[in-house]
């Protein structure tokens, strides 16, 4: 796996926090690999065989298949060492930030009270939807919205370090593969598109929006998430690495901007952590916001239709073992209907597969791309799902 690119606020390790650190992620690889595989014969040999026996007929869905699997001891312990080693891996990283938390915490203000180029926007009577904040997405400790005391910027610092280690690298550098394939994306299939005032649903750490706000030099870059320690993170990260972005505490659902403020809207894998009424809000308010004639980009993985019950299955790991309760249900949507929902004109939707983490970094030969062989996500192998609707 390659080095992650340090900048002011990534924590650093110590000789033997990166040695367990390493360890977890080479054991993650592992068990990917070459553990999980292993499910594929369980059920081509005994589910599978079972189901038809008993069924008279191939299985319907992934529900059908998951309730035989659910009691194969392979699975079990399979399902449990991913798990596991994933909880691992987060706490690894947790390690180094609570040993320099105060260090980070002491940059972070200094950076943020400095002179800044862009702004961050906090609200303190602000509510975080009980989706993010009742639920630690993938196993991640505190989740989306831990704000755990003054000035604290321990979600970023544990996104952005866990993250790339989560994801064996492959986002990149500095963690911005997501939005480096979405500006890919668009410049391809937009090249007279040259957006002015851009909007990141979903900012997390702020690397995806640091990658679209150099992309278009010329753009007022916003980027807006709910809580308030990964927003302090991104802001003092983006500062750090000189790139101007205007970070905000907000309500995707609910934007505080005003109607067709912005030439471009993206939410780039933040679908599936939101609850479907949310989903459907989110649209209305990318419409809302959105000039005639703007861009409403989302990436994601790859929705179930089309697909065979056990790749289904396999791609559905995530929705009971990874803390992902809207997972399934997200990828089950008509897209093309919420955005008519919303108000937008379903001939101006299109969605298919695009530029990739992977060859956004230049970095198919680097890391393990495809993975197949996963249970759960790919983890952003392969190309990426583009939704793509024009107002």
């Amino acid at each position: 796996m390659i080095t992650q690119k340090k900048h002011a606020l990534l924590p650093n390790s110590s000789t033997d926090e990166k040695a367990r650190q390493d360890f977890t992620g080479q054991l993650g690889k592992h068990i990917h690999n070459n553990i999980s595989p292993g499910n594929k014969l369980i059920y081509d040999q005994k589910v599978l065989p079972k189901i038809i026996l008993e069924k008279g007929r191939n299985p319907k869905s992934r529900h059908e298949i998951r309730k035989y699997m659910n009691g194969e001891p392979f699975y079990q312990i399979a399902s449990a060492c991913q798990q596991k080693t994933q909880e691992m891996m987060w706490n690894s990283v947790d390690e180094s930030i609570h040993r320099q938390r105060e260090k980070l915490i002491h940059k972070a203000k200094g950076i943020s009270s400095g002179k800044t180029i862009g702004s961050l926007n906090l609200d303190e009577d602000f509510i975080i939807p009980s989706y993010i904040s009742e639920n630690d997405h993938h196993h991640m400790p505190g989740g989306y919205s831990s704000n755990l005391l003054e000035g604290d910027i321990t979600a970023g610092a544990l996104y952005d370090k866990g993250a790339y280690i989560y994801t064996q690298g492959l986002f990149g550098p500095l963690m911005d593969g997501i939005g480096k394939a979405a500006t890919i994306k668009i410049k391809s299939s937009y090249p007279s598109l040259k957006p002015k005032k851009i909007l990141h649903i979903g900012c997390t750490a702020g690397a995806s929006t640091c990658a679209i706000a150099n992309a278009f030099p010329e753009a007022e870059v916003h980027g807006i998430d709910v809580g308030p320690a990964l927003l302090r993170y991104a802001h003092a990260r983006a500062e750090s690495l000189n790139i101007k972005i205007h970070f905000h505490q907000m309500n995707a659902e609910n934007l505080s901007f005003e109607d067709n403020s912005f030439d471009l809207v993206t939410c780039l894998a933040s679908l599936h952590e939101m609850s479907l009424t949310a989903v459907q809000n989110v649209f209305n308010e990318a419409f809302r916001a959105l000039k005639p004639k703007g861009l409403f980009l989302v990436s994601e993985i790859p929705p179930y239709e089309g697909l065979d019950p056990w790749t289904q299955f396999v791609k559905d790991w995530d929705t009971l073992n990874n803390n992902e309760p809207f997972w399934g249900k997200m990828h089950e949507m008509d897209l093309c209907y919420v955005a008519q929902s919303a108000g937008f004109n379903p001939n101006n939707y299109k969605d298919g597969f695009g530029p990739g983490v992977a060859e956004a970094n230049a970095m198919s030969k680097s890391v393990e791309v495809k993975n197949e062989k996963f249970m759960g996500s790919t983890r952003g192998g392969g190309n990426a799902w583009y939704a793509e609707i024009t107002k």
